[in-house]
């Protein structure tokens, strides 16, 4: 059963409420007419996975079958999704994977690689790989150095597809080029990813990573970048949509709505809001780390162009939710895992990236010059061997200057072309140096569009280093910003809980409902 996401506004009885902050989260009162958006419910699952897998490699959307696509002097190249989603117990990948080798083993195909797309992610440890790819997986091709990990400086050199529409050049891993066939194994979990999406970020040369995410990069480039790939490699797209159970049962206060707490849900927010006090690491580990079972709402294969049009239509019911127009205030959270934060705590530039990135676009829920309020801890917890880069430019260079511009033309090319950081990148499972250098280019896009971000409960060091401000309340922060807003703005929170999408509409929102509060 699958409930609609809806829009709570605030009454005078309305009762404090969850107010999500990259952990343990915290009850709060909002002001009189806020607009509380709750994401939906979505609890469609399928059953049989291991028969919807061999369903959809034997009838794919507007493919042949898989194995008529294979043959013993076949090269295939398997890609799959690195740690932009956590791994999960019997993790889907694995299982997808297995069949898809089955299928090549009955066909002889004897030139096999399994190629993980990293992007500028890191790379997986030999545990990650096992609990994403799968013992029999590892045990069968790893000795043999058929499992790669992307490498954006591979010194074999990218393959050239060509330009996009729009002039980005497509340089991608040499091996998908020289394949006859690659099969994707993708668990999309925005829009973006679906279909050959996930390929722009994960198996492509550096020059296109920085035509899609770099100071020049135009909106629309990944897709375009993906259309280049989609219609290049010789695809054979499978797509999964899994569950938005992105916390720990054992937390799930966090994905409900506050009426419908349990007596164990509130004694746990309790619980957890004394453990985040003394040991926050050790409770982000067991809130976001735990590697839980997901159930999987849907597995499409085949064309990629059709498979994306297929799973972007099962995110918009699992994420996306209905505002009327854009507010004068936002109020978020963080998410405790990003795609960019395997196995650490959120560091700051990646908080501020997953919270802010976007808002300059069309139909952002915040309007040109309003205000954004992000609950978040902005602790400076980089860690030394896997936020090396990140640690760096925190230190180095946002102390000097966070104008995108001097950014590019002083600082940028060291964390792109340092010997250190590919090393670290490459052999000690670090993030790309260049990344904290692209998530703050997108960050400065949100700030050029904000009117003003303050962070509640942060670092106020860490908020004023970002060109941001800092307050200790919700209160406070409302406060702060309305001196710039205005008397009775228009504010809307995004209320903590499985990912959402919003959608901003003129008019009334024409699904879900408009509820007044509860008490």
């Amino acid at each position: 059963m699958s409930r609609p996401g809806f829009i709570l506004e605030v009454e005078k009885r309305t009762p404090a409420l969850l107010i999500g902050d990259g952990g343990a989260g915290r009850l709060a009162p909002l002001p009189l007419g806020t607009q509380v958006v709750y994401p939906n419910e979505y609890d469609t699952a399928i059953l049989d996975v291991d028969q919807a897998i061999g369903d959809a490699l034997r009838s794919p959307r507007d493919s042949a079958p898989l194995a008529d696509l294979l043959g013993p002097d076949r090269r295939l190249t398997v890609v799959v999704t690195g740690l932009a989603v956590a791994p999960m117990a019997h993790d889907i990948r694995g299982r997808l994977l297995e069949q898809v080798l089955e299928v090549a083993a009955a066909r002889q195909v004897n030139d096999v690689r399994v190629l993980v797309a990293v992007g500028a992610g890191r790379r997986l440890t030999g545990a990650e790989l096992v609990a994403v790819l799968g013992q029999r997986v590892v045990d069968a091709l790893g000795p043999d150095g058929l499992v790669l990990q992307h490498d954006l400086a591979d010194p074999a050199g990218a393959a050239d597809l060509g330009p996009t529409t729009a002039g980005e050049p497509v340089l991608v891993n040499r091996r998908l080029a020289e394949s006859d066939v690659v099969v994707t194994v993708n668990v999309a979990r925005e829009a973006a990813d679906a279909g050959a999406g996930f390929l722009a970020d994960g198996v492509v040369a550096l020059a296109t990573l920085d035509a899609c995410h770099g100071f020049g990069a135009v909106d629309g480039a990944s897709d375009r970048v993906a259309a280049v790939l989609a219609d290049k490699l010789p695809l054979f797209a499978i797509d999964v949509v899994t569950d938005q159970a992105d916390i720990a049962p054992a937390f799930d206060y966090l994905g409900r709505r506050e009426w419908e707490w349990s007596v164990r849900q509130r004694m746990a927010l309790g619980l957890a809001r004394r453990a985040q006090g003394v040991a926050h690491e050790r409770l982000h580990r067991a809130m976001w780390e735990a590697g839980q079972a997901r159930r999987t709402a849907a597995i499409t294969a085949g064309d990629p162009v059709r498979v994306a049009g297929a799973t972007r239509r099962v995110l918009a019911d699992q994420q996306v939710v209905q505002l009327p127009a854009p507010v004068d205030v936002l109020i978020t959270g963080v998410a405790g895992r990003t795609r960019y934060n395997a196995g650490t705590t959120v560091d700051p530039i990646t908080a501020a990236w997953s919270a802010l990135r976007g808002l300059h676009r069309p139909g952002a829920p915040v309007r040109q010059g309003g205000a954004v309020i992000v609950c978040h801890p902005l602790r400076q917890d980089f860690s030394s061997t896997e936020q090396q880069a990140a640690g760096d430019f925190f230190a180095q260079v946002l102390t000097r200057t966070t104008d995108p511009a001097v950014i590019n033309t002083e600082h940028e090319r060291r964390f792109a072309e340092d010997e250190w950081y590919g090393h670290v990148h490459r052999d000690q499972h670090a993030y790309a140096g260049i990344l904290p250098v692209y998530q703050w280019y997108a960050i400065s896009r949100a700030r050029a569009h904000c009117g003003d971000i303050v962070w509640v409960g942060a670092d106020r060091d860490s908020a004023a280093r970002m060109g941001m401000r800092a307050a200790t309340t919700l209160a406070d922060a409302l406060e702060i910003v309305a001196n710039r807003i205005g008397p009775d703005p228009q504010v809307a929170y995004l209320h903590a809980g499985a990912t959402m999408v919003t959608d901003v509409v003129e008019g009334r929102v024409p699904q879900g409902r408009v509820e007044e509060g509860r008490g």
